[in-house]
């Protein structure tokens, strides 16, 4: 007996040991978030004694609170029937470009069959449109949802929990939602507060969680401390990273999670962390990399993503990020500390950026004359069984003080056989030829340009459909370039119309039956 106690005592002293051992594991595997802590300990990266649960210092509600519309961009229509404000003098020259031309007639031996998805801004229904340019049908969201048609029949939006904090850049967003066939609400996550927010996309994954793109913010002092120039820092003293989480609707909870704080190379103070030489390390981000907004001003949103996609095969996250004029792939395989370090995962580089393209002299390997991307939106991986599936599109907006009109691009990056990708020693990423450019010819009045929003679709004809945000216009064309079907959404209000993106889906699409069937009734 006495040595049964024995035993016992010693089992007992042994899981205490090992209790703290956890207890403390957990707490320096947590990732430091806030200003309490050093800059260099806030994003160095995190070598946990064990792979434990990961807890996210973000935290999740199922509660959105009041829907909130942010005021329309200047000059666009509002609400129905609100008052209009002057659209400033550039933006007018920018719809005008193409304007006059009539819509062509729909060319019914070319054109995609099926539904195109119109969702407005600052318009509370969305509207399903046929080929005929006629509505079939509608359904109510928010007035600016961003919403997608799932292969379930189900519908995924973004709605508004609005932030001043937040209220430099558009498409702050808030709140992530799902509806069932029947229109139903199944789920709703909050993903906001005065430190971070969820903005413009997300997607989900076929394990029903949703990747969403976050704003984080932190103050300039705190950046500074990373070796950000103290001369180029925003006059509010806030500096917003951008983040990437992967939600649990089902249990509320952040499962997975990537920071562009802990990805950063910087050449301006050899005091400070992160120094080194920008071109031999074109896996991390120049913290120095600047952005300046038209009026020559520094912003907080030193990055601002505006797209988000998922590469199932490759286990791949691309983004977007107009302001610096490049796209960025991550390893979404890593666990979510090895996403903070630089080593880990299928391709062996933790976080750090897999691949980067269209600008690459934010990387040293180029000059302005090698930019290949200009205030970019909706880049994407066009989906199995497409038309140059695989290959990335991206609509090319341009932004009217270098180049005042848009394209649509499509090109394959560089590969090795192990799905990483192929950099030489001093180089730029590849490609630099194009897979297809839709780039209207000049000569002819169908040119035209978005300078903010827009998207592109390849469709399962070859075509693709074009959305130009900007005036809530949309087109299909062929590979030659040819249309064969468009729209414009127009109602009752004077000032032009916006769209964040449009999307064409066949007709025995789930959830376009299901849209059609409650119209019915």
């Amino acid at each position: 007996m006495i040595l049964c106690k024995g035993i016992l005592r010693n089992i007992k002293i042994a899981a205490l040991a090992l209790f703290v051992i956890f207890t403390v594991g957990v707490s320096a595997c947590a990732p430091a978030s806030n200003d309490s802590t050093t800059a260099a300990e806030a994003t160095a990266p995190i070598t946990p004694l064990y792979i434990s649960t990961y807890i996210s210092n973000k935290q999740v509600s199922t509660d959105c609170g009041v829907e909130a519309t942010p005021a329309p961009f200047p000059g666009f229509a509002g609400r129905p029937n609100a008052k209009l404000e002057t659209i400033p003098p550039p933006v007018v020259g920018y719809l005008a470009i193409g304007a006059d031309r009539p819509m062509v007639e729909t060319d019914n031996d070319r054109v995609s069959p099926g539904y195109v998805l119109i969702e407005p801004a600052q318009v509370m229904p969305a509207y399903l449109v046929n080929n005929n340019r006629e509505v079939v049908a509608s359904f109510e969201n928010d007035y600016f949802s961003f919403t997608q048609l799932l292969a379930d029949g189900g519908r995924l939006a973004s709605s508004i929990t609005y932030d001043e904090t937040f209220a430099e850049r558009g498409g702050q967003r808030g709140c992530i939602e799902e509806y069932g066939t029947d229109g139903s609400l199944t789920w709703r996550v909050r993903l906001a507060n005065e430190d971070y927010i969820h903005h413009h996309d997300a997607v989900k994954l076929d394990n029903g969680n949703v990747l969403a793109l976050v704003w984080e913010r932190v103050s300039t002092d705190f950046v500074v401390a990373l070796g950000r120039d103290p001369e180029h820092v925003a006059e509010d003293g806030d500096f917003w990273f951008e983040g990437v989480v992967e939600v649990n609707p089902k249990t509320a909870e952040i499962v997975w999670e990537w920071s562009s704080r802990h990805h950063l190379i910087q050449n301006f103070d050899a005091g400070k962390p992160n120094y080194g030489i920008v071109a031999d390390h074109p896996e991390l981000l120049d913290i120095n990399a600047i952005y300046f907004n038209a009026n020559g001003s520094l912003g907080s949103d030193w990055i601002h993503f505006n797209a988000i996609d998922y590469n199932e095969e490759l286990d791949q996250i691309v983004m977007s990020s107009p302001d610096l004029n490049e796209i960025y792939i991550i390893d979404h395989s890593v666990n979510s500390y090895e996403a903070q370090g630089h080593s880990g995962g299928r391709y062996g580089k933790g976080g750090d950026y897999l691949y980067r393209w269209g600008n690459p002299q934010y990387y040293g390997r180029g000059t302005q004359e090698d930019r290949r991307l200009l205030n970019q939106h909706d880049v994407h991986w066009i989906d199995a069984g497409l038309p140059g599936a695989g290959n990335l599109i991206i609509f090319n907006n341009g932004d009217g003080r270098v180049r005042p009109y848009s394209t649509v691009i499509e090109f394959r990056p560089e590969t090795n056989l192990d799905g990483s990708y192929a950099l030489n020693e001093g180089e730029a990423y590849g490609p630099q030829e194009m897979v297809w450019e839709y780039d209207p010819d000049p000569q002819t009045d169908e040119r035209f340009f978005s300078f903010f929003i827009s998207g592109a679709q390849r469709l399962p004809n070859g075509n693709t459909l074009v959305t130009q945000g900007a005036g809530a216009k949309v087109r299909e064309v062929t590979a030659d370039g040819d249309i064969v079907w468009e729209y414009a959404y127009k109602d009752e209000t004077d000032a032009p119309h916006m769209l964040f993106r449009a999307y064409r889906f066949p007709a025995d699409h789930p959830a376009v039956v299901a849209i059609l069937e409650q119209n019915a009734k």
